[in-house]
């Protein structure tokens, strides 16, 4: 009777990791993923030309991101991007990839001001809510943590 108890118990574990990882993470991402990524990437990036603000709102992002990314924040980003980097001229998608609990969204982007590729990122989160999306002065084929200058 033990054993039986024991193969039970060790199935029953083995399916609950099993259905685990099958959850976890897929082995690529959805198209409408991506292209909501870039389509996010390219909105927010257009309004630095335009000079028009896109809100982000909680339907789509972090809170953390609604509250730290508003229309101040975005014009001064934005006035920086134009003097360093111009305007961007082309974005394309690169990369996807899965980091420390976030989609990571890959994009070579060109500046006008730019001779060589720069990077945009876009984070989002397990259920693909906006979370972060930083510019890279310099593409990099091999993936490097962003550590931002202080």
């Amino acid at each position: 009777m033990n054993k039986y108890f024991l193969i039970l118990v060790i199935t029953i574990f083995f399916i609950g990791c099993a259905s685990k990882k099958s959850e976890a993470i897929p082995s690529t991402l959805d198209p409408i993923y991506i292209q909501r990524a870039t389509d996010f990437a390219k909105t927010q990036f257009e309004s630095c030309m335009t000079g028009k603000y896109v809100p982000i709102t909680k339907d789509i992002a972090t809170p953390w991101l609604v509250r730290e990314w508003n229309e101040e924040e975005e014009r001064k980003t934005c006035e920086e991007i134009n003097e360093r980097f111009g305007n961007l001229t082309e974005l394309k998608i690169a990369k996807t990839q899965y980091y420390k609990e976030s989609y990571i969204y890959r994009f070579k982007a060109k500046y006008s001001k730019l001779n060589e590729y720069s990077e945009i990122r876009v984070y989002t989160t397990l259920d693909h809510k906006f979370s972060a999306y930083i510019i890279k002065e310099v593409w990099l084929d091999k993936y490097t943590k962003f550590n931002p200058k202080k």
